[in-house]
């Protein structure tokens, strides 16, 4: 039998079209939440449906179908809330250019609307820290820019460009406060001690794994590689509590004004609060 030209073309195309998501596909892959509701939500809305095809049923120790639906609709409202939230961004934050540079840019460091911590780091030009605690913490504030409990634990599209609006230069208050949440590790609204003694050693771990054009930088790296670990420790202890001391209105706690007074009585702080997360991203 002999070949067939044009069918062999039509296959081609055909492979050809497959390899192209649609527009429609890409949009939902990188905003769900603006677009529909979560895997997460209908996954539950399943399981619900399926308990009351099977006449109610349930398992012994899970929630009943009420119980179910209950948290269905409760995941529905959050899922609504975000939507409006990400549709403010989206229309009033960001200008059209600026919203399609950072979809792009989500679309190009993600997979399967999630990103990683690596691909994060990258994008904010801090891809030392990708091994380091401070990465992962930075990571972990980016990823609860909404709640992991109402959205999951992974950093998808709506987390991104929240944490990208408020890190935006324009946006002075969103850069403190973000970085407000770096040290609250416990998500209390307030920085007890030990969180803000371990934040300083994270800091300081992470300044060890970079590489600076800035001499007096690289100065003040080098004296701290040659102390001992002890001496280190005993140092932070001490600025810890003269930062207590001087700025807590609560003993050993500091609420978000208290840490911001301090924070802007430190020399260079102009300079961190114009920390541009991306270069290809200006406001």
């Amino acid at each position: 039998m002999g070949n067939n030209p044009s069918a062999g073309k039509l296959q081609k195309q055909n492979k050809d079209q497959e390899k192209q998501p649609k527009k429609d596909q890409q949009i939902n892959l990188i905003a769900p939440y603006r677009e529909g509701t979560t895997l997460q939500v209908e996954s539950k809305l399943k399981v619900f449906l399926k308990s009351a095809g099977n006449g109610g049923e349930e398992d012994e120790g899970q929630p009943s179908g009420k119980n179910k639906l209950q948290q269905f609709k409760e995941d529905q409202h959050n899922v609504e809330n975000i939507q409006k939230e990400i549709i403010h961004l989206e229309e009033s934050v960001f200008s059209k250019e600026k919203l399609q540079r950072i979809r792009e840019d989500f679309e190009a460091y993600s997979k399967e609307n999630k990103m990683s911590r690596k691909k994060l780091l990258e994008y904010f030009g801090m891809a030392e820290l990708d091994n380091k605690r401070l990465g992962n913490r930075i990571f972990q504030c980016v990823k609860s820019t909404f709640s992991q409990k109402k959205t999951g634990p992974f950093l998808d599209y709506a987390k991104f460009l929240k944490a990208i609006s408020m890190l935006a230069q324009s946006n002075e208050e969103g850069r403190l406060r973000f970085l407000y949440s770096l040290f609250d590790v416990n998500l209390e609204g307030s920085i007890e001690k030990d969180e803000m003694y371990n934040l300083m050693m994270m800091f300081l771990e992470g300044m060890m794994s970079i590489n600076y054009e800035n001499n007096d930088l690289n100065d003040l790296k080098q004296r701290i590689s040659e102390s001992h670990d002890r001496q280190i420790e005993l140092a932070v202890e001490e600025i810890v509590n003269e930062i207590y001391q001087n700025h807590a209105s609560k003993q050993n706690i500091l609420s978000y004004d208290d840490w911001k007074n301090w924070l802007t009585e430190q020399e260079g702080i102009n300079d961190i609060l114009q920390f541009n997360p991306h270069t290809d991203f200006q406001d």
